[in-house]
C-alpha cells in the first residue's frame, strides 16, 4: 500500500513537473471551474418570426442589449419600409482605398453604383422586418439572412439587421451579396447575421431622410463592422391614400432605371428561382407587371 501511494505521488510530482502537462491540468482545472459557475458561453437568445431554405428574418438579443433599450415593439408599416430600402445604393469604394489596405485585397468591387436592393428582396424584407418590429421587445434586434445559390454549390449572401430607437429606424448591412467560399461561410452567417465575413468593397448610401453613422476607424480595421445607416423615417415621404397597394408599387417598372419588359421579367424569374419570393408573389407580381405595358 505504501509503494503504490509512493508511486502515485511520485507519478503526480513528474506530471506537474513537466509544463505541458502542467498547462493541460490548469486548462482542465479553468474550464471545470468556468463550467460550475456558468461563464461558458451562451447561445444569443433569438426566436425566427420567418424563415425558409434560404432565407430567414429572426427576432435577437444583441450585444447592444446591455447598452441601451430600443423603442419596441414599434409599427413601421411594410409601405414605409419598403420606400426606405429602395432608396439605398451601394457605390464602389475607390480602388486606391481598396489596394493599399491589405485587408480588402481579395474583396470583389461592385462595378457601379447601383440599387442596393431589387424589387423581390424589397418585398421580402419589408414585409417581415415590418412584422419582426412589431412583436419585437426593448432588448431584441430583427435580423435577416438571404443565400441566393449559384452554380457549383456556391452563393451570395446578404445578410444585416435593424431596430428603432427614438422615432429612427437603425439599419445595418453586414453582407452585401458576398460571395461564399464553401458551407462554413453560410452556416456562420446564419449564426450571427452582423457577423461581417470580409471587408467590402462597397459604401452603403441611404436616401436623403438618412445618414450614415460613421464606424470606429481603428476597430473596423482590425475587425470588420457592418455598415450602419440611420433614417428618420417619420420623414419619409408618404404617397396620397388612393395609392396603390405594396405589391403594385413594386411590380410597375421604374422607368428611371431604363429597364425593359424582358429584362424585368427575367428579374422576376431568377427571384422565383433562387426561392426569394413564391410562386404566388410571382404570379401576382408578373401579372401586374405586364398589365402595366
Amino acid at each position: 500500500m505504501v509503494n503504490v501511494l509512493g508511486r502515485s505521488r511520485s507519478g503526480f510530482i513528474d506530471m506537474i513537473a513537466s509544463p505541458s502537462r502542467c498547462f493541460m491540468v490548469m486548462a482542465i482545472l479553468t474550464l471545470d471551474i468556468c463550467m460550475t459557475l456558468g461563464c461558458s458561453p451562451t447561445t444569443p437568445v433569438s426566436r425566427m418570426t420567418f424563415e425558409d431554405q434560404h432565407r430567414f428574418v429572426r427576432l435577437e438579443v444583441t450585444a447592444r442589449a446591455n447598452q441601451l433599450n430600443h423603442s419596441h415593439p414599434a409599427t413601421v408599416s411594410e409601405l414605409t419600409l419598403a420606400k426606405i430600402l429602395g432608396s439605398f445604393t451601394v457605390n464602389p469604394r475607390p480602388a486606391s482605398s481598396l489596394e493599399n489596405n491589405f485587408a480588402y485585397m481579395a474583396v470583389p468591387r461592385l462595378p457601379e453604383s447601383s440599387p442596393a436592393f431589387s424589387p423581390a428582396v424589397i418585398a421580402f424584407l419589408s414585409k417581415h422586418l415590418s412584422q419582426a418590429l412589431q412583436g419585437a421587445t426593448p432588448l431584441e434586434e430583427a435580423l435577416f439572412f438571404i443565400e441566393d445559390p449559384q452554380p457549383q454549390d456556391t452563393a451570395l449572401l446578404t445578410s444585416g439587421g435593424c431596430y428603432i430607437q427614438e422615432g429612427r429606424l437603425h439599419f445595418q448591412l453586414a453582407n452585401y451579396r458576398h460571395p461564399t467560399i464553401g458551407k462554413m461561410e453560410i452556416m456562420q452567417a446564419r449564426a450571427n447575421p452582423l457577423k461581417v465575413l470580409s471587408h467590402p468593397g462597397y459604401d452603403l448610401i441611404p436616401g436623403p431622410t438618412g445618414t450614415v453613422q460613421p464606424l470606429p476607424v481603428w476597430e473596423n480595421l482590425i475587425t470588420a463592422l457592418p455598415q450602419h445607416v440611420i433614417i428618420d423615417y417619420g420623414h419619409t415621404p408618404q404617397e396620397p391614400t388612393t395609392q396603390k397597394p405594396l405589391e403594385d408599387s413594386l411590380g410597375v417598372p421604374d422607368q428611371s432605371a431604363h429597364k425593359t419588359l424582358a429584362e424585368q421579367l427575367r428579374e422576376l424569374e431568377q427571384a422565383k428561382h433562387d426561392r426569394l419570393i413564391t410562386e404566388e408573389e410571382y404570379q401576382s407580381l408578373r401579372t401586374k407587371l405586364l398589365d402595366t405595358y
